[in-house]
């Protein structure tokens, strides 16, 4: 199933969609989601995937309530746990914030799984132990060289559209010029709960000598949950992880890791080769609200952009709605990344009921609205805010060697 909002685009797709052959590189959440888009429309979609089987690393990750939105039943099996209040904690201080819609904590394998499932039942053919080498334009569009991982054998694929869902490190996007985007590590431990803390919330905390981001404690379960960070230098990271792991006195049950895309500024997801169209979605575009470093509902805001711009022939809302929604996030990390201590005590003193209720009202996934209602509600974050803008001295993430 998916939502009415996902079916705005397609809605007004211009004739001769069907039966245009698309091919989708990369079996991500964002690509499966964009194949069954297209399928469901009438599109020729292939889904090339360099793994044997559909088993995607294992992540415990926390994403907003709009991802029911969008995806409706189709995200409800990946679904472990539900979060109503988040507890901020620094240097001695605590707030609580409560949720009007709760977040989700879902399993990345799981989602996955469900968007492959969908996108074979819309019509798509998904092929797996493919590896994407490279494309080059023809007279019929794109030719696409796929390597097949069991026996070596190549195959010439003939698309008129190319996807690249790739990840950070696309294949797609660099045969058709986008330059790499950047990345910083993650780590993630599965622990268990500490006593006395609620299945229905989370923690954070800033911890400014460790991590420009935070920490954060995310129940899975009503025993287990998935402690992380996100960090700038992978080793300075693991040695302060260890060590804040060792302070809260949590012990690794397992330890899960990736290196997330840093969104630094808008790129452009679309690039004419020769007759034929190339799109980036998802990580491939580097399309992660930067301030918390999450990626599953704006890659799946990608995807959809991606596929309404296809059907429709060039425009999409949902993509001019993403750009600003992830510059709205680039600037407020811009205003954050060089805060100390005093600046987020400073932050959670100023957390008065008001600002609360209107942290608890929009989401993570609607940073105009937030931004704009907790400042009304508490002006002295605007000071605060422009102070951070002035003093930032460092990039977003390590220069690209």
């Amino acid at each position: 199933m998916v939502s009415e909002t996902s079916h705005r685009g397609a809605a007004e797709a211009k004739p001769g969609v069907a039966g245009q052959k698309i091919a989708v590189v990369g079996g991500s959440a964002a690509g499966f989601f964009a194949a069954s888009l297209l399928a469901q429309k009438g599109a020729s979609v292939r889904v090339f995937e360099r793994n044997e089987t559909l088993d995607p690393i294992e992540r415990t990750l926390i994403v907003t309530h709009r991802m029911r939105h969008i995806l409706g039943a189709a995200g409800e099996s990946s679904i472990r746990n539900e979060i109503r209040r988040f507890e901020i904690f620094t240097d001695g201080r605590v707030a609580t914030v409560p949720l009007k819609e709760p977040d989700l904590i879902i399993e990345r394998n799981a989602l996955i799984r469900s968007l492959a499932d969908q996108a074979q039942k819309a019509g798509a053919q998904l092929e797996f132990g493919k590896r994407f080498h490279t494309l080059a334009p023809n007279s019929r569009g794109l030719v696409l060289d796929i390597e097949s991982c069991s026996d070596g054998s190549r195959e010439e694929v003939h698309a008129d559209t190319v996807i690249g869902s790739d990840g950070a490190a696309s294949r797609v996007g660099r045969a058709a010029g986008w330059e790499p985007v950047r990345t910083v590590p993650l780590m993630q431990a599965i622990v268990k709960l500490p006593r006395g803390m609620p299945q229905d919330t989370s923690r954070v905390w800033f911890v400014p000598q460790d991590t420009p981001y935070f920490y954060w404690l995310v129940p899975e379960s009503a025993t287990q949950g998935a402690l992380g960070v996100i960090g700038e230098s992978g080793p300075e990271m693991r040695r302060a992880f260890e060590g804040f792991l060792e302070k809260k006195g949590l012990e690794p049950l397992e330890f899960q890791g990736a290196r997330i895309p840093v969104y630094s500024r808008w790129i452009p997801v679309h690039r004419r080769v020769g007759r034929g169209s190339v799109y980036l979605a998802g990580d491939a575009a580097g399309q992660v609200k930067v301030t918390t470093v999450g990626g599953i509902v704006t890659g799946l805001r990608g995807a959809m952009g991606v596929a309404e711009a296809i059907l429709n022939g060039g425009p999409s809302h949902e993509l001019r709605a993403l750009r600003r929604e992830l510059d709205m996030h680039l600037l407020l990390r811009r205003t954050m990344h060089e805060f100390r201590q005093e600046d987020y005590s400073r932050l959670v003193d100023l957390l008065n009921d008001p600002t609360k209720r209107s942290l608890a009202e929009y989401s993570r996934d609607e940073a105009w609205k937030l931004l704009w209602r907790v400042c009304l509600r508490q002006p002295m974050l605007i000071w605060m805010g422009m102070r951070g803008l002035l003093v930032r001295s460092r990039p977003l993430a390590p220069p690209r060697r």
